[in-house]
């Protein structure tokens, strides 16, 4: 047997000549990749002696590159079906489509909506001319109905138009009569008719707290200008008595003298009036409006309001108050046509995304076979390369051991952002070249969190990120029974600043 075959290709005298060894394989698997993945786009398979094993590599390559275009195809064709459905849809990072359904929320029943409402109940009309004397209680409110329209420009705003009728009552029932003079009043009943218009803005109390959650309870106050009509009449009863002798007439009062001389006639008549009075006047009005939903279209509510008269007069009255309860109807879609609206567009875009996961299935077959056929003949050349990294092996494992016990740290800290978990990009990287510099060694880990949040809060925070960094350092080979002590100790540190939003391992020396 010839001894000299038996030989390593390269003498393993050293790190530097390892290092050499392996930079000339890798380049040697480099260029076999690219040459594989530009027979793959052609249709051509190129046979290359000695390069077997890169070329699986370089099919694993050609696969993503197809898959990337079907992935962004399929994804068009799932956004444009969903453009047209009614509800609303948010696009995740992965580019998936996520439909949220309506809901009940003053952002999508009252923005630019119009609504209707009838109101009733009671009024009081203050500083009347005309006084109760000995009045029925009936006298001191009155009715109220109208009714309204407003357009909700958003939830915290609105305006609208109203309309208001009401009245008020006064009852003079006189019990001791003035006879001094004639005629004397016995009766008298006051009443006004009142006709109200006002051009109104109204203000959501309720929306100061954007986030609550109970927004089918709203506050409105409310205020504007307005205009009222008054008309009505005062019914009185009256009666004089008079004294005729000697050829005079005059009153009979209380201070009359009756001579017994002459003849004498005393005639007594009652008459009734009826007055006509009426009135105009600017108006503002205040008032505060709870309203509760009863469904998206049916609302309702109390109501108080006071009006102050302006330019009243010598009759009109100081101001209106009103107590009212409220219907309204908000001209908004019906539950039922809204999911039915969402649902059709959900299904719709379901669609168009089944269709695209069709012909991505197809096209994934057809790599698959394209694959199957290149990594038979991988799996062939890869044989030839299989002398090469066994000879190389020894010289690998010795470098890879030289470098380690010069490079390994003694120590490492994985850094977080503010208020995550996430670990990647160069941190990731940096965690994963740690772990396999460090690979067999013990290791303590303490997590911590910065002194911004609750004592709890960050306790589960700096938990949450041990757990995230021990998974990366267990996926890198290095095992968990290795991981201790591994300790979460929230903001115990004190550290308000990035220093202490980090996860430090060290290594153990035994």
């Amino acid at each position: 047997m010839n001894k000299s075959l038996t030989k390593p290709l390269i003498r393993p005298l050293g790190g530097r000549w390892a290092r050499v060894c392996l930079t000339a394989l890798l380049t040697t698997v480099v260029t076999v990749g690219a040459q594989a993945q530009a027979a793959g786009e052609n249709g051509t398979q190129t046979q290359t002696s000695g390069q077997g094993g890169a070329q699986t590599q370089a099919m694993t390559q050609a696969c993503a590159a197809g898959e990337n275009g079907t992935q962004t195809q399929a994804m068009t064709q799932a956004q444009a079906c969903a453009a047209g459905r009614g509800g609303a849809q948010d696009l995740t990072a992965g580019g998936e489509i996520v439909l949220t359904p309506p809901r009940d929320l003053n952002s999508e029943l009252r923005h630019r909506t119009w609504s209707v409402y009838t109101q009733g109940g009671l009024s009081w009309a203050t500083g009347v001319w005309y006084r109760n004397l000995d009045a029925k209680r009936s006298y001191r409110q009155s009715a109220a109905a109208g009714g309204g329209v407003d357009f909700t420009i958003r939830p915290w705003v609105r305006v609208g138009a109203e309309y208001i009728w009401s009245r008020y009552r006064r009852e003079q029932r006189l019990s001791a009569l003035d006879t001094k003079a004639m005629p004397v009043k016995a009766y008298g009943n006051y009443m006004m008719n009142l006709h109200n218009a006002k051009l109104g803005v109204g203000l959501n109390l309720m929306e100061i707290w954007p986030e609550r959650r109970a927004q089918w309870l709203n506050i409105w106050a409310g205020t504007g200008a307005g205009y009222t009509f008054g008309r009505g009449n005062e019914y009185g009863i009256h009666f004089s008595n008079t004294l005729t002798q000697g050829g005079k007439t005059t009153p009979l009062t209380g201070g009359a003298s009756i001579s017994n001389d002459d003849a004498i006639t005393i005639t007594g008549n009652v008459r009734t009036t009826n007055r006509h009075e009426r009135f105009n006047a600017f108006y503002i009005p205040a008032s505060l409006h709870v309203e509760a939903d009863l469904c998206r279209s049916l609302t309702v509510g109390l109501k108080g309001e006071m009006d102050w008269l302006l330019n009243r007069g010598d009759i009109a009255p100081k101001g209106y108050a009103f107590a009212l309860v409220t219907l309204r109807y908000n001209l908004v879609p019906s539950r039922a046509r809204v999911q039915r609206a969402y649902y059709e567009g959900e299904i719709s875009a379901l669609g168009g995304r089944l269709d695209a996961l069709r012909l991505e299935a197809d096209r994934s077959r057809a790599r698959a076979d394209e694959a199957e056929e290149a990594l038979r003949l991988a799996e062939t050349q890869n044989a030839d390369l299989q002398g090469l990294l066994s000879d190389c092996e020894e010289c690998r494992a010795r470098a890879e051991a030289e470098a380690v016990a010069s490079a390994a740290p003694a120590s490492h800290f994985v850094q977080f952002d503010h208020n995550s978990t996430h670990v990647g990009g160069a941190e990731a990287e940096r965690l994963r070249a740690f772990a396999r510099s460090v690979r067999g060694e013990r290791l303590a880990l303490v997590a911590e969190a910065s002194t911004p949040g609750g004592e709890d809060y960050n306790v589960r925070l700096s938990e949450r990120r041990l757990r995230r960094v021990v998974e990366i350092l267990v996926g890198e080979g290095l095992s968990a029974g290795d991981l201790r002590p591994a300790t979460a100790i929230g903001a115990r540190n004190g550290k308000p600043s990035a220093e202490g939003r980090r996860v430090t391992i060290t290594v153990v020396k035994e």
